[in-house]
């Protein structure tokens, strides 16, 4: 019996591997780059950022704070139906209670309005309901505030079977004094 011979095993062939030089420098400028994009990236978010905070768009509160905004409009809305109301039999009481929620500049010119009111109104026995359809505050910072405002009026006067119906916008210009939103100034847009 003839017994096989063993297999011969092939040389083998030799792998040609890169010397081991070459592959760390290559993973070192891998590294480099990929700290440099990182570095790149965060000064470009950092900038992104600063220029958001920076904005008056997150410097103006009625963006951001809305219980405030929500006090702000709800003072000037009633501060308006005061100012833009009145009735011809209790001309002293609409003016006390105006005087109430406006300050600065426009109370001189609220008290010169409400004057021509206090010698037309009687005559024709006028009584004006002012009401605030829609408001929005423009913007907040500290203790002023722009405000928008639609103003609805309904005027009734003696022998008149119709209310005449008047209609406005306004900008507002409120101040916060003593913890209460008054009209500091109105200005028709």
């Amino acid at each position: 019996m003839t017994i096989p011979a063993p297999p011969q095993i092939a040389d083998t062939e030799e792998v040609a591997t890169p010397p081991r030089r070459l592959t760390g420098v290559a993973t070192l400028v891998a590294l480099v780059a990929a700290l440099v994009m990182a570095v790149g990236l965060a000064a470009w978010f950092r900038g992104e950022a600063n220029q958001l905070t920076g904005s008056p768009a997150a410097t103006n509160q009625a963006l951001v704070d809305k219980d405030a905004t929500a006090q702000v409009s709800a003072q000037i809305s009633d501060a308006v139906k005061r100012v833009y109301s009145y009735d011809f039999g209790r001309l002293d009481d609409n003016e006390r209670a105006a005087n109430e929620v406006v300050t600065g500049a426009f109370v001189d010119n609220f008290r010169q309005q409400f004057a021509k009111i206090r010698q037309l109104a009687p005559p024709q026995q006028a009584v004006v309901v002012a009401s605030v359809p829609a408001i929005a505050v423009k913007s907040l910072d500290g203790d002023r505030a722009i405000v928008l405002v639609f103003l609805d009026q309904q005027a009734h006067q003696a022998g008149q079977t119709k209310p005449l119906v008047a209609t406005g916008r306004l900008s507002i210009t409120a101040q916060r004094v003593d913890g209460r939103w008054k009209i500091a100034d109105a200005e028709s847009f």
